[in-house]
């Protein structure tokens, strides 16, 4: 069970908006929804290569209010840090609260 004083991190909850280029691709922006308070429970650290570059990858657990609009295609944000939600569940289906597995990628 997660207290209350856990939930001290302040998000901003983004969702993609895609439109279309013109040339059969799109161009992605972020809008704000909102700001939710949360915990982040940091999981596990991995590198991964893109590019030819070695990157940090880095999973967490988020858990915040529950909340039936969070979806993959949203995105938490915490100053420059970002986080892409790459699972969503409720942990105990009574609809108290909503754990989203995440990653954040760092140069």
């Amino acid at each position: 069970m997660t207290a209350i004083a856990d939930f001290r991190h302040r998000l901003t909850l983004q969702v993609a908006d895609e439109v279309e280029d013109g040339a059969g691709g799109v161009t992605r922006t972020w809008q704000p929804l909102g700001q939710v308070w949360a915990a982040i429970e940091p999981i596990s650290l991995d590198d991964k290569l893109l590019s030819d570059k070695r990157r940090g990858l880095l999973t967490h657990r988020i858990l915040l209010r529950h909340r039936s609009d969070i979806t993959l295609s949203h995105r938490f944000v915490l100053g420059v840090r970002i986080f892409s939600i790459r699972a969503v569940r409720d942990p105990d289906e009574r609809g108290r609260v909503i754990e989203c597995l995440v990653e954040e990628e760092r140069p």
